[in-house]
């Protein structure tokens, strides 16, 4: 990458003046007219004394440049404010690295990253909160990938504990449906089953004692729950796949817990005395003296709670796919959780230490309100693609473009996973189904429609590779800089998990080649075939940009 060959030829010029070695970071202006990058490495350097003394940062920035000379990459470079550099580079060059920007070299040595992501507890719905985790983890996934990782897609559910319990209590209290129904319809009878035991255990206390006695049913594996156990379960699995494929997710594998409680209780029981101690009947994780809190992995009926399970899970991921390392895409609410369990794992088992990260995000709620799966309150994948996409059938005819269902989809998807990435993991988000499915703003179908238009001039020429005039006005200038950023901002996010920074880059993008194209004749025009050029390169960049993002770039709309 551009960044690179700057920063290591600074990195040669800074050694060759005397100075300690530090780290070199060139940034992205946040005005072009500053140049294509920029550096601060002066101002630390005036804190380091030189073969010349003490020097202030301008002198030092000015020593930079007379030693780095002229370079075939740069224009020219400037000394400005209390001893920034800033660097311009030559439209030659860049132009001759159009195809770099899309197709760049994978910079990061390949690492075995394990994204575990999903979550969604069987006889439960799958509501608009969890698809946060969906939307976020493939997006990374896909970034991993982008930078030469092998990466692996995983996802831990829950198929066992209190939770299923208080479902299959319900259900027995509600009775199965005499009638056939469909998967949305089974889903929504488990997630009401789910709610009603929910409510009933923490109303009364002859519904908690029938509750907590078919919990250890389960556990025990006992024929008289069986049957009707598998069925649910079934039905819950079988409602999932249609969402991962629409989601467009395939899972490596899927874990449950009723496959790993029984491991993690063995090797907690191991290490009493050693990790954990014995508390009131409970076997504990004495967090208390590591800063965190104590909790509780097998509780005094003898069952491994969620955290006895995640000791089991650590090890059968681990061993099935001997990860660098490991990220759980997993709510903010759990933050304490992991805190705690990383800490125990590490103890356990020394050769995962330091490669386990907890991905914390925020909730996601409607305008209207919060959601919550313990009452039934809730909008499912399902509600919220029908509502997106009868709104994108409402903004296309609006805008007089063509209708047809497989567009509406891909559209519809697109601005329902673009809402989610756009903003940074950490904060709650508020779902705004208008400026989701907006043609204007800072959304998916907008940046799909830029892609649209773009493949709408490409098709209409046989273009052939020629010269390029090298003689740009500004905005052929602004798309050039902001497509050479390209490499660097998918690189950036594979490092900061952020996938918003991504997303913000394509809308930039897109505003950037929509006021060029709005004033810029292109085909027949005198720089046809430099503008035919930066065009395709915005279109390929945004193709790649959104398929990093999980979200399809339609031909026509």
């Amino acid at each position: 990458m551009l960044k690179q060959q700057l920063e290591s030829d600074l990195k040669e010029v800074i050694n060759a003046l005397g100075y300690q070695s530090t780290d070199i970071v060139c940034d992205i202006p946040k005005n072009s007219d500053f140049g294509d990058y920029t550096t601060n490495i002066a101002l630390q350097l005036a804190k380091q004394n030189s073969t010349n003394g003490k020097q202030s940062p301008q002198e030092i920035a000015n020593n930079i440049l007379e030693k780095l000379g002229p370079r075939e990459y740069l224009e020219k470079a400037e000394v400005a404010g209390a001893g920034f550099i800033n660097f311009f580079l030559k439209n030659e060059f860049l132009l001759k690295n159009l195809e770099a920007f899309v197709n760049f070299e994978k910079t990061e040595s390949s690492k075995k990253i394990l994204v575990e992501y999903g979550h969604v507890n069987p006889l439960k719905e799958i509501h608009i909160g969890h698809l946060r985790t969906f939307i976020l983890g493939e997006s990374l996934c896909r970034i991993f990938e982008s930078m030469g990782n092998e990466v692996f897609r995983a996802n831990y559910q829950g198929d066992i504990g209190l939770h299923i319990a208080k479902a299959i209590w319900g259900i027995q209290k509600t009775g199965l449906p005499s009638t056939e129904l469909d998967l949305e319809e089974k889903a929504k009878f488990l997630g009401q089953a789910y709610a009603k035991g929910t409510s009933e255990y923490e109303a009364s206390s002859e519904a908690k004692k029938e509750i907590d006695e078919i919990n250890t049913a389960l556990y025990k594996k006992e024929e008289s729950i069986k049957k009707l156990y598998q069925l649910a379960r079934e039905w819950s699995l079988s409602y999932f796949n249609p969402i991962y494929e629409a989601l467009d997710i395939k899972y490596d594998r899927c874990f449950f817990e009723s496959e790993v409680f029984e491991s993690g209780k063995e090797v907690v029981l191991k290490n009493m005395g050693k990790v954990f101690v014995e508390d009131q009947g409970a076997v504990i994780f004495p967090g208390e003296k590591y800063g965190l809190h104590n909790r509780v992995f097998i509780t005094q009926a003898g069952n491994p709670t969620y955290e006895g399970k995640e000791i089991g899970l650590a090890q059968l991921e681990y061993d099935t796919f001997n990860y660098d390392k490991s990220i759980h895409v997993v709510a903010s609410e759990q933050a304490g959780y992991f805190q705690v369990v990383i800490k125990a794992i590490e103890m356990l088992f020394p050769h995962i230490e330091g490669k386990k990260y907890h991905l914390s995000y925020g909730f996601v709620d409607l305008k209207q309100g919060k959601m919550s799966s313990r009452t039934g309150n809730v909008v499912t994948f399902d509600d919220i693609l029908k509502i997106v996409s009868e709104k994108v059938r409402e903004v296309i005819k609006e805008s007089r473009l063509e209708i047809n269902q497989e567009l509406v989809r891909s559209i519809a998807l697109g601005a329902i996973k673009f809402s989610y990435l756009k903003y940074s993991p950490e904060p709650n988000i508020v779902f705004d189904l208008d400026q989701s499915v907006s043609l204007q703003g800072d959304s998916g179908p907008y940046v799909q429609y830029t892609y649209a238009r773009i493949q709408s001039v490409l098709s209409k020429i046989n273009y052939q590779e020629g010269n390029m005039d090298q003689i740009l006005d500004q905005k052929e200038r602004l798309i050039l800089q902001k497509a050479s950023y390209f490499p660097e901002i998918v690189k950036k996010v594979s490092v900061s998990l952020h996938p918003n920074i991504l997303a913000e880059y394509l809308i930039d993008l897109s505003r950037i080649y929509n006021l060029f194209y709005q004033e810029n004749r292109i085909i027949g025009s005198e720089k046809e075939n430099l503008r035919i050029m930066l065009s395709k390169t915005t279109a390929d960049i945004l193709k790649k940009g959104l398929y990093l993002l999980g979200i399809e770039a339609p031909d026509k709309m």
